[in-house]
C-alpha cells in the first residue's frame, strides 16, 4: 500500500489511536505520544502540515511533513518538540521505507529532512553507506540514570557544587528565609503553575527578547494543555523551589516507563547570588531518587557546561536527509566543495592581500 497525505489539521485527531499504537511498537516515547503532538498541531501548526500515512500491514507509519521550500520537504519541527514528528512500526533499517515515503511525497520533492532523531528511539540507523542519505549530526545531549541512593550521586558530584550549594542554603537559614520546594502533580493545580512559570520566565532576558512564556500566548496555552493532559493521566509533574513561599525557580516535566523528560526550566534570574537553578536541580533529583518510577532523566537540549556538573552521560541527536535520488546528494555535495574552495582560495587571497599592502 502506498502513503496517502492528509491535513493534519482536520485529520491527526481521528488517527490518534494509530499513532500511538505504531509509537508503542518502538519504545512508547512520551514525547511522540499522540496528546504531545496533538497539542503541538493544536498551537503551532499550519495549513501546511500534512499527515503521511502508510497503512501497508508490515510496513507502517506516520510522519507529520511541511514544506520548507521548493523541492525540499522536512518533519513538522516547532521549538517545543525535542525530537522529530515520525513513527514507524518497524526499524527501517535499509530504509526502504523513508525511501519510499520521499519518492511520494507531492509535489516532486527532491529532498526529505527528517529532523532531530534520537540514535536510542530513532527508527532510522545512521548508516554513512546509503547512498540516499546523509546523516548530519545535530546537538549533544545528556541524561541521568538514576542508580543507587541520592547520597551515593550527591558524593560523586564535584566538591564545588556540594559545597556552595550547602553554602548558600545555610545562609538563606541563618537570615530566616523558607526555602521550599514542592511537585505538582494534580491536574488542578497546572493553571497557576504555568501562570507563575510565564511570571519568572518574562523578568528574565527572554522577557526581553519576547519569547518568554505567557498565561495568554501561544506558549503558555501549549504547556498549560500538555501538562493538564498528562498530570491528569499521572505522567506529568511541576516543580517549584519557593523562597517564602513565593517560586523562584520552575520546571515542567512529563514521562512514562521510567524516563522523565524536562520539557521547561526557568527560574529568577535577580537572584544570582541565591543561584535558584542550581539548589533546584539538587532538591529535585533528590526527589526523583525517592520516587520508584524514576530511573532516568533526560534534558534534551544542546550540552552546557553547567549540565555536565549533573549528568552521567551523553550522545549526539542528528538530522536524517533522504534524497530521490542518489544523483542529488552527490550534486549537493560537489556544490558544498565547490563554495569550501572558494570561500578558502577569497581567505588565501585575502591574506597575501594584506600582507602585500603592510610589506
Amino acid at each position: 500500500m502506498s502513503w496517502e497525505f492528509l491535513p493534519a489539521k482536520g485529520h491527526f485527531d481521528s488517527l490518534r489511536d494509530q499513532w500511538d499504537s505504531l509509537n508503542r511498537s518502538q519504545g512508547d516515547h512520551i514525547l511522540l505520544d499522540s496528546g504531545f503532538v496533538s497539542a503541538l498541531l493544536r498551537h503551532f501548526g499550519g495549513k501546511d502540515v500534512n499527515i503521511a500515512l502508510n497503512q501497508d500491514s508490515k510496513r507502517p507509519a506516520m510522519a507529520l511533513v511541511v514544506s520548507a521550500r521548493w523541492g525540499l520537504r522536512e518533519t513538522f519541527q516547532p521549538s517545543q518538540a525535542p525530537i522529530g514528528l515520525i513513527v514507524f512500526g518497524y526499524r527501517d533499517d535499509a530504509v526502504c521505507g523513508l525511501q519510499e515515503l520521499t519518492r511520494s511525497l507531492p509535489g516532486y520533492a527532491l529532498q526529505l529532512a527528517v529532523l532531530q532523531q534520537d540514535p536510542e528511539f530513532s527508527a532510522f540507523p545512521t548508516n554513512p553507506e546509503l547512498s540516499c542519505l546523509e546523516f548530519i549530526k545535530y546537538i549533544r545531549t545528556g541524561n541521568l540514570t538514576l542508580e543507587g541512593t541520592f547520597d551515593q550521586y550527591w558524593e560523586s558530584r564535584s566538591d564545588d557544587i556540594k559545597r556552595n550549594n550547602a553554602r548558600r542554603r545555610r545562609k538563606l537559614t541563618e537570615q530566616g528565609q523558607i526555602l521550599e520546594f514542592v511537585a505538582h502533580t494534580d491536574r488542578n493545580s497546572v493553571a497557576g503553575c504555568i501562570r507563575e512559570y510565564g511570571r519568572l520566565e518574562s523578568q528574565g532576558w527572554k522577557g526581553q527578547e519576547g519569547t518568554a512564556v505567557a498565561e495568554d500566548n501561544a506558549q503558555g496555552r501549549f504547556y498549560r494543555d500538555v501538562m493538564e493532559n498528562f498530570c491528569g493521566r499521572g505522567e506529568g509533574a511541576i516543580f517549584e523551589l519557593r523562597l517564602n513561599n513565593k517560586p523562584i525557580a520552575s520546571e515542567l516535566w512529563i514521562g512514562r516507563n521510567g524516563m522523565r523528560v524536562n520539557l521547561k526550566t526557568t527560574y529568577d534570574e535577580s537572584l544570582k547570588q541565591v543561584s535558584p537553578g542550581f539548589l533546584m536541580k539538587e532538591s529535585l533529583i533528590r526527589w526523583a531518587f525517592s520516587e520508584s518510577g524514576w530511573r532516568r532523566l533526560e534534558f534534551y537540549g544542546r550540552v552546557m557546561d553547567w549540565h555536565l556538573k549533573w549528568i552521567d552521560r551523553t550522545r549526539t541527536l542528528y538530522h536524517v536527509n533522504s534524497y530521490r535520488n542518489p544523483w542529488i546528494l552527490q550534486a549537493r555535495k560537489a556544490v558544498g566543495r565547490f563554495r569550501l574552495g572558494r570561500a578558502e582560495a577569497y581567505t588565501d587571497w585575502a591574506r597575501s592581500d594584506k600582507l602585500f599592502k603592510n610589506s
